[in-house]
């Protein structure tokens, strides 16, 4: 059995090693109607900053840390996310808008009045890149779902971002 797999893994291996692959740093502003829980919802501004690999044209793995601060009744308040997922990215390389959709989970770290709260959080998101050259393009989310299930029950959060995208690392075959 162990032969087969081995087999197998190198038939299916090359086509993937095939490809061109890049390695991409975004960053920008993130603004989040976010749910505190027990009916209290609070606008917070911050910022993200991701690196996505491209594994395929049309698949990348990101890893991507969120901030957001601001106010919820009249305390301050603090959100962290930490996650990582695919995101697929639609249209060939060259395209000048690309729409892309994603799906990330991880750890999210809130904290208000002295509270701290960790959390499962899973971000569902798309939107489009806009290429401006061969190095660099915008990225615009302007529809995130954000569930966290903090002790108190799960909240449902809506982001927006816009950001820019460098290609800081390339590789084509």
């Amino acid at each position: 059995m162990k032969k087969v797999t081995i087999f197998v893994s190198i038939l299916l291996c090359p086509p993937l090693w095939a490809q061109s692959h890049k390695l991409d740093f975004t960053a920008g502003y993130n603004f989040q109607n976010s749910d505190q829980g027990s009916g209290v919802r609070s606008n917070l501004n911050g910022w993200f900053s991701s690196l996505s690999f491209d594994v395929t044209p049309l698949l990348s793995i990101g890893l991507e840390v969120d901030n957001y601060y601001g106010s919820s009744q009249g305390a301050s308040a603090k959100q962290q996310n930490f996650v990582i997922g695919p995101q697929f990215t639609f249209g060939n390389d060259e395209a000048k808008v690309r729409p892309l959709a994603y799906v990330e989970a991880g750890d999210q770290r809130s904290s208000s009045v002295g509270n701290v709260d960790h959390s499962f959080d899973l971000q569902v998101g798309g939107g489009v890149q806009v290429k401006l050259s061969d190095r660099f393009s915008l990225q615009f989310v302007p529809v995130e779902y954000d569930l966290a299930t903090p002790s108190s029950g799960a909240t449902h959060s809506y982001t927006a971002n816009a950001g820019v995208s460098w290609t800081f690392w390339k590789q084509n075959k």
